[in-house]
């Protein structure tokens, strides 16, 4: 089946690069065929409900057709749909024609209902338009729910859960599979790995920190779970992942250990722990540390975020 990924335009790299993690962690083959401006057009024989895991998309839609503006109306007159329709158009870039959805739908072969349609045919328009018949919408809600201020054990400085869930899916994480997180904080990270099937392992230096990562975890329903109170560097799990957001700043404790001693035991740590071509995806507050990982780990991607002016974090992919 030809698929159009609608993604995010909220970082520049990130969503496609979440998009073809998820595409070689849950579907045996899978072949890109276009691409366009937020747009992902790719070819699956598996279960398309797996993409629902994403965090940095919107839809997901069965591939019509793609064509430059001026042949849109001639291409849309081709459209056949069983049921009813309604005709969603979302633009990307400045040039927005007016009544376009009303247009296209005269053109399709069709009953039309606005309020509640057996289909939704999505036309995206920006250099190209790409149109598509609606398979699953993003569930992206669902992340500002589970926001630190709403969990029962708060920190400020945790990831926001879409993000979080981001990284998780960057790792290449399979159901049942083990994803460890050895400075687990509260639980975010954890959180959404857990929620996508995967056993979760956490540490942390801080006992307060993993009784709290705990309670976070009880609290949106995730039981296969395992954690326990460590130094990084002490730590022997053996397990197919590793995601974590390790401390950066004064607002993060490293009880005292200058960072850059800690994220060398870290990363030394990590290659005992990971498994063959297992993935760590780690945030890292500078390229020097994405330089010392490279002693340790094979850097496959980096992915810069800023976090506000005078700080970027890079979301960093590795693999042993």
């Amino acid at each position: 089946m030809k698929l159009i990924l609608e993604l995010s335009g909220e970082h520049p790299t990130l969503p496609r690069a979440e998009v073809i993690a998820c595409l070689e962690s849950g579907f045996k083959k899978f072949r890109i065929i276009d691409e366009g401006e937020r747009i992902l057009v790719v070819d699956v024989k598996n279960n398309v409900s797996k993409l629902s895991c994403l965090s940095l998309s919107h839809y997901v839609d069965e591939f019509l057709f793609s064509c430059s503006a001026e042949k849109l109306f001639d291409y849309a007159k081709t459209i056949r749909v069983d049921g009813t329709f309604k005709v969603k158009v979302k633009h990307i870039g400045e040039k927005k024609p007016s009544n376009l959805e009303r247009k296209i739908g005269d053109l399709i072969h069709g009953k039309v209902d606005l309020k509640n349609p057996e289909n939704e045919i999505r036309i995206i328009v920006s250099e190209r338009c790409f149109v598509g018949k609606k398979i699953l919408r993003i569930d992206r809600k669902q992340f500002e729910s589970r926001k630190p201020q709403f969990r029962p054990f708060f920190s400020p400085v945790s990831l926001h859960p879409r993000l979080a869930r981001a990284i998780v899916n960057l790792s290449r994480i399979k159901q049942n599979q083990i994803l460890f997180d050895p400075f687990c904080g509260t639980g975010g990270i954890l959180i959404e790995a857990g929620l996508i099937g995967a056993k979760t392992v956490g540490s942390d230096i801080d006992e307060k920190m993993v009784k709290g990562c705990e309670e976070n975890l009880k609290f949106f329903g995730i039981k296969n779970y395992t954690l326990f109170q460590s130094d990084v560097g002490d730590v022997s799990v053996k397990c197919d992942a590793i995601v974590t957001d390790p401390p950066y700043g004064r607002s993060a404790s490293t009880k005292k250990e200058n960072i850059g001693k800690l994220y060398e035991r870290a990363f030394e740590a990590f290659r005992k722990t990971l498994k063959k071509d297992g993935r760590l995806v780690i945030a890292l507050p500078d390229k020097g540390f994405m330089e010392l990982g490279k002693n340790y780990l094979n850097l496959l991607g980096a992915y810069p975020v800023m976090v506000h002016r005078s700080l970027t974090r890079y979301f960093c992919v590795y693999r042993k």
